[in-house]
């Protein structure tokens, strides 16, 4: 659930009313607005014992959410003196009294506390009061969530603007990571065939709730499909024509998935090329023209909450051109950074070596530092791990013997206790295209991973959500029931 849309749970009441001159019975038209302020100074307050006192033992709440919830279900872990309200106004407010039965409806429009933010909404309510024994007390409410009017186009209508809004800011501050200046801690997913068709990017957009709602922040795709897995390892796409030029189609799709990570707070690592298919490039004017033009599209349409790995696997066995090679690899890396940033100087890039290759992971104008697999993390700069090692066979994804559950336990382990650091967990089952299940790539968590019936990568999801806890822009927040998932 996008917690931008939905306030926490309360009574939407109000504490300005502009009130109606609905048929209010001259006895009660005085009694019900003072109530209703005085829920209002409660929500605000959190003063649980007035709710308690205005609130029927009988009180039912249907929130905006569709959740409903007896008084007892409502009242549960509220503290007295605790809340996330700062404030509401109401709009179009009306009191109807009918005998002993009083009807409020109305617009609220409430301001809550979401992390170092100030969030807002409005909603429709409606509450009914009884009178029982000469004294009024709320019975049922009930309210509907109402779409503000707003100028912030949604990800896809900001797709066809020429001029769109700007994502948030992704940055590097003390070899930490930073958004829009807030530092973060990241937790991520290697995506790397994300952008393989419009139905694949589709199932990672929808799925970015529910990673978000696990603690992870940040997903890795790449611009050159990474290795497609079994049955070809070359089945992923490239986004480049053979000239350099970035495909129309792939940097639609890459905006979307930006914009769309965006709306949630998270970060995109962007790679460019990959050793599977830097071959398809003709030369390296073709490289440098793919560089440029991918720096130029990041810029061009504002997509700031990105990090870039300019070429993934550095000195791989299976690279043909001679720039992403050794030797002289430092000159030659810094030569690609000095294109990308001569176009986007305020993206941070890097280029990640083959791990044991010989390559080393610095050189001169390196923005940020890109290992992979078990490569040993460095102790200065902000390290990303964007391949951690993988457990699960391509012809078998998301199948994971018992005895590699604990190697990858200590990798997550090894990550949260290094302040520089982070890392993008790597699977057949998330990167590769069809593999032994026949439907990768998952973004999806699946199952535990234990059994080809219960295929999945749920024990990464679940250990960043107990360990780490759900994310909350600047920070992640440990939930009341989280445990050590380590021991599934």
């Amino acid at each position: 659930m996008n917690q931008r849309l939905f306030p926490p749970a309360l009574t939407v009441i109000a504490v300005t009313f502009a009130w109606s001159a609905a048929t209010i019975r001259a006895d009660d038209a005085t009694t019900i607005p003072e109530f209703e302020q005085q829920l209002a100074d409660a929500v605000v307050k959190g003063d649980v014992a007035t709710f308690d006192r205005l609130f029927a033992d009988d009180f039912t709440h249907g929130s905006q959410s569709g959740r409903f919830r007896t008084k007892a279900e409502w009242m549960k872990g509220k503290q007295q003196g605790k809340s996330a309200y700062v404030s509401f106004d109401c709009a179009d407010v009306q009191v109807r009294v009918s005998g002993d039965t009083a009807v409020v409806t109305g617009l609220a429009k409430p301001q809550w506390r979401e992390g170092s933010r100030i969030a807002s909404g409005q909603f429709r309510f409606l509450r009914v009061w009884a009178k029982r024994d000469g004294r009024w007390q709320v019975v049922a409410f009930q309210s509907t969530n109402v779409p503000a009017p707003s100028d912030t186009p949604t990800p896809e209508e900001a797709l066809d603007m020429d001029d769109p809004p700007a994502t948030r800011e992704f940055s590097i501050q003390d070899d930490s990571p930073c958004l829009d200046g807030q530092q973060i801690k990241i937790w991520g997913l290697r995506c790397g065939n994300a952008l393989y068709d419009q139905g694949v990017t589709e199932r990672h957009v929808r799925n970015l709730d529910n990673m978000v709602a696990h603690g992870i922040n940040c997903i890795g795709v790449y611009v050159q499909g990474s290795n497609a897995g079994h049955p070809d390892p070359f089945g992923g796409r490239s986004g480049y024509t053979p000239e350099g030029k970035l495909k129309p189609e792939f940097a639609r799709r890459l905006e979307w998935l930006v914009r769309e990570a965006d709306r949630r707070d998270m970060v995109v690592m962007v790679g460019l090329f990959s050793p599977r298919k830097d071959d398809e490039l003709e030369d390296e004017a073709a490289i440098r023209r793919a560089c440029e033009e991918t720096a130029k599209f990041l810029g061009r349409r504002k997509l700031r909450n990105v990090f870039c790995d300019i070429m993934h696997e550095y000195n791989h066995s299976r690279i043909d051109h001679d720039i992403f090679r050794e030797p002289n690899g430092a000159e030659k890396k810094a030569t690609l950074t000095k294109w990308f940033n001569a176009v986007a100087p305020g993206v941070e890039a890097g280029v990640c070596p083959t791990y044991n290759s010989g390559s080393s992971d610095s050189y001169p104008g390196m923005m940020v530092r890109i290992i992979q697999k078990e490569a040993e993390i460095p102790k200065s700069g902000f390290v990303v791990n964007v391949e951690t090692q993988r457990h699960d066979a391509y012809e078998n994804d998301g199948k994971y013997e018992a005895d590699e559950f604990p190697i990858m336990f200590g990798y997550f382990k090894q990550y949260q206790a290094a302040p520089n650091a982070c890392m993008l967990f790597h699977s057949g089952w998330c990167q590769g295209i069809t593999n032994g299940s026949g439907t990768a790539p998952h973004p999806e968590m699946g199952g535990y991973g234990k059994s080809e019936d219960d295929r999945g990568i749920r024990f990464y999801y679940e250990w960043v959500r107990y360990n780490i806890g759900r994310y909350e822009y600047p920070h992640h927040v440990k939930g009341p029931n989280t445990r050590d998932s380590s021991a599934r």
